[in-house]
């Protein structure tokens, strides 16, 4: 069975997800912890969980769903991976930061690109790659047909 935690971090609230099933393997899709606090509290939940993160997906890379991912990198030793169109927006995120008085580190360019209608995996359960650029030019949604449920990053 599939388990969801929902994490808001960050100044601008948004949402982070853990994804996990039985065998303890787990998502986790868009860090934005920043705060030293809140990647405190997406530790501590993967350690009370006893979970093995196994992927670490970007929906976009609008600096308030990219902050943690140089933690999850570190901490987990799992790579990011994001749709390629998403390059340049990663690459100014660190500007975006200074705008919002945010600031963070400069963006290591990821290469592992996930690609519409590409297929994720968990255990059994089956996300679906849809490209849905507007927000961001390479967002995307990872699509859970058998549960019936879309995870969409800031896509409405």
């Amino acid at each position: 069975m599939l388990h969801l935690k929902l994490f808001t971090f960050n100044p601008f609230y948004e949402n982070t997800y853990i994804l996990y099933d039985e065998t303890k393997s787990c998502v986790i899709i868009d860090p934005g912890c920043y705060e030293a606090a809140e990647k405190r509290e997406l530790f501590d939940f993967i350690i009370t969980e006893n979970l093995k993160p196994v992927r670490l997906l970007n929906t976009h890379c609008h600096l308030d769903h990219v902050f943690g991912n140089q933690f999850v990198e570190e901490t987990y030793s799992v790579e990011v991976e994001a749709h390629r169109a998403e390059l340049p927006v990663l690459a100014r995120a660190h500007v975006a930061g200074a705008m919002y008085g945010t600031p963070m580190l400069e963006q290591q360019p990821f290469s592992i690109f996930i690609e519409d209608g590409d297929e994720i995996t968990l255990g059994d359960t089956v996300f679906k790659v849809i490209l849905a650029p507007g927000h961001s030019p390479g967002s995307i949604c990872f699509y859970n047909e058998k549960e019936g449920f879309l995870i969409g990053g800031d896509v409405l």
